[in-house]
């Protein structure tokens, strides 16, 4: 499995020289050479992704002369068998993600409601197009679960009437999901703890999953109006600590739900002037919050993963402003099971390449979610449109990092259909991400992108962009 090319041509050249040196023949060095540079793409990163000299001769005493076939194999199983390993010690995502996947190279589907959507159950669009074009570029299609936001099957009930005419019926939690189920895209559902979860037992909200096909991904923090100053980061220890047992009671309910995720999203946690706050102490209350948070919820399985953003209306200014700041706060809460989940719509309003952004996330292997949206980036709204539909090319380099560097965790579309039909809108945002998961494979086993990346070329870039998409058409 091709995880990194990086340094795989350094590895194949070293490797040839030390064996004419030792005085092999062209034929055996050619084979020992290639066998270093396969493990080299096994792995991420230049030197960490170089083999030592007994790995390349474990790998070709496995591997009989000639046999192409066995040797593909035995190099895919070195890719699995040793756990991708990065700068610092950290795991990649793959390694790091306990979120559970379906099988590998199967696209995810709800089977119990295929009817309307079977169509859209293989990764096409683009994508296939892209594939009939050039076959010469190996694709997989999409492995990655999807979810979508709960509350966005309350707009619309219009479309969602009874024959009765009425619409209201079941427009509450459990009638949100049996409404998620007819998008037959989707497979896990998040829950806002504790909004959506008040009055309900863990088996009433397992038994309507099941009725529509679905599971649980995970649970989604959304501190009430009491902690309007501050949760994690208030200067209050009673509301801190109480702070703190909520996200407690949230991978609780994921435990019972069989869900393996908290997202923590605190708007308050931030200052509207300055002077107001004292940032270093602040921030030291966060971190100390979300250790132990870490510490409660490991035990039972569960992530903790902090989505940030830059500003909102409870608060102008964050106390986690930036993905690098969010990276230093993983870094200094320093547990395996706390990471950070990505918000597009979070990221443009703080002015980010969300590329660049998961890509420095998730090579640090703290990559635990990502939450897929557009948006115009005006000054104070996060409009939540549907994902790349304003930003397409950004969206498919974002897929392209995705896919490179094997994120394995779900897609979450964190979107805001008021106008539009929410099942219809779910199932694009799925449709146009498969899609794009495509091209990003057929990026993957380009080589023009890698000399196009090697000089940071743009108009090359830009012009193999074009020269895709106008053979697709």
């Amino acid at each position: 499995v091709v995880v990194d090319a990086t340094a795989a041509g350094d590895a194949f050249r070293a490797a040839f020289a030390i064996a004419l040196v030792e005085g092999r023949g062209l034929e055996d060095a050619l084979r020992f050479a290639a066998a270093a540079g396969a493990i080299a793409v096994s792995r991420m990163g230049a030197m960490p992704s170089l083999p030592t000299r007994q790995e390349v001769e474990t790998l070709l005493q496995n591997v009989p002369s000639g046999d192409a076939a066995a040797y593909q194999m035995d190099v895919s199983d070195i890719g699995h068998q040793k756990q991708q390993q990065l700068p610092g010690g950290h795991q990649s995502s793959v390694a790091a993600s306990t979120s559970a996947s379906p099988e590998p190279g199967t696209c995810s589907s709800n089977s119990s409601n295929d009817s309307e959507t079977s169509k859209e159950a293989t990764c096409g669009g683009f994508g296939a197009r892209m594939a009939a074009l050039h076959p010469q570029a190996v694709a997989s299609p999409c492995p990655l679960l999807f979810a979508s936001r709960l509350n966005s099957m309350s707009q619309r009930r219009d479309l969602a009437a009874e024959p009765d005419g009425s619409s209201d019926k079941d427009n509450n939690v459990l009638g949100w999901v049996a409404r998620q189920g007819l998008v037959g895209s989707l497979d896990v559902v998040y829950f806002n703890h504790p909004q959506h979860l008040e009055g309900l037992t863990p088996g009433e909200v397992r038994d309507a999953l099941a009725a529509a096909g679905l599971r649980a991904g995970g649970i989604n923090t959304r501190f009430p109006g009491e902690f309007r100053a501050g949760a994690l980061s208030s200067p209050d220890p009673v509301l801190w600590s109480k702070a703190v047992q909520m996200g407690v009671e949230g991978c609780r309910w994921a435990s019972e739900l069989g869900a393996q995720q908290l997202v923590v999203w605190s708007p308050s946690d931030g200052y509207d002037y300055h002077f107001q706050a004292d940032y270093l102490t602040a921030w030291h209350r966060v971190v100390q919050g979300l250790r132990e948070l870490s510490d409660a919820c490991g035990p039972l399985g569960v992530q903790v993963s902090l989505e940030w953003k830059p500003t909102d209306e409870s608060s102008r200014f964050s106390f986690v402003p930036s993905t690098a700041a969010a990276l230093l706060m993983a870094q200094q809460v320093d547990r395996p099971n706390f990471g950070l989940t990505l918000d597009t719509g979070h990221l443009l309003m703080g002015g980010e390449n969300a590329a660049q952004s998961v890509a420095m996330v998730a090579a640090a292997g703290k990559l635990f979610g990502m939450h897929l949206n557009d948006g115009y980036s005006r000054l104070g709204a996060e409009d939540g449109l549907m994902f790349g539909s304003v930003h397409a090319t950004g969206a498919l380099e974002l897929v392209y990092w995705l896919r490179k560097l094997n994120y394995s965790g779900h897609i979450y579309f964190d979107t805001f259909p008021l106008n539009e039909d929410p099942v219809r809108e779910a199932r694009a945002n799925v449709r146009r991400f498969r899609s794009m998961w495509e091209v990003a494979g057929r990026l993957l086993g380009s080589r023009g992108l890698e000399q196009v990346l090697s000089k940071q070329d743009a108009l090359a870039a830009l012009e193999l962009l074009e020269d895709m998409q106008s053979h697709a058409l």
